[in-house]
């Protein structure tokens, strides 16, 4: 997986996310992901499709997995290691109304919203994604997502992005548009 978008994403979750949503979020993944829903679908479809089985699994591996998921949580920059609750202190706190005293210019610029933004941002690699965790990982990019359906009659479950433009790893300009083709199963037809 890619530093841009992570196994929480892949399964559509947030990383406070607890185990049971994750177990939920895994089991609508993989069951959204049988073969059965991709019958007839174009090889292009079927190769994303199984792309994302295999990222649905490694999500849940180390997911699922509370000492593999601390140490990803770490790695990702969601946690830090030691962290948690300070011990209570034995002495009231006390109001400080002067948070600014001492502050620099530097400070207050480190403060801002995004500091630094970049003009421009790389394109993340979203094919194998649901529209949702992709549509939340062009927002974090800093782009607009503009999906494009290619079923014409589909069933009401959330897409699959099985294409986008512009293509992962290109510099694009931060509030570009990131179109991406979305494949849902079909509606069965009548018999």
């Amino acid at each position: 997986m890619t530093s841009d978008i992570t196994w929480y994403d892949v399964l559509g979750v947030l990383p406070g996310a607890l185990p049971d949503e994750i177990a939920e979020a895994w089991q609508a993944r993989k069951d959204a992901l049988l073969p059965g829903a991709f019958k007839g679908a174009p090889p292009k479809v079927l190769s994303v499709a199984d792309r994302a089985r295999k990222a649905v699994d490694e999500a849940w591996s180390v997911l699922a997995d509370p000492a593999a998921r601390v140490a990803y949580d770490v790695d990702m920059g969601f946690r830090r290691p030691g962290e948690g609750l300070a011990p209570p202190s034995s002495e009231p706190s006390e109001p400080n109304p002067s948070l600014s005293d001492g502050w620099t210019v530097a400070d207050e610029e480190a403060l801002e919203p995004y500091p630094g933004r970049p003009s421009r941002v790389l394109v993340p690699d979203v094919g194998g994604l649901f529209f949702r965790a992709c549509d939340y990982v062009a927002a974090r990019a800093g782009l607009n997502l503009e999906p494009i359906r290619l079923t014409a009659h589909p069933m009401p479950v959330e897409g699959l992005v099985v294409g986008q433009a512009p293509a992962p790893g290109e510099r694009v300009h931060r509030d570009s548009t990131l179109t991406v083709q979305l494949w849902h199963p079909p509606e069965p037809e009548d018999q």
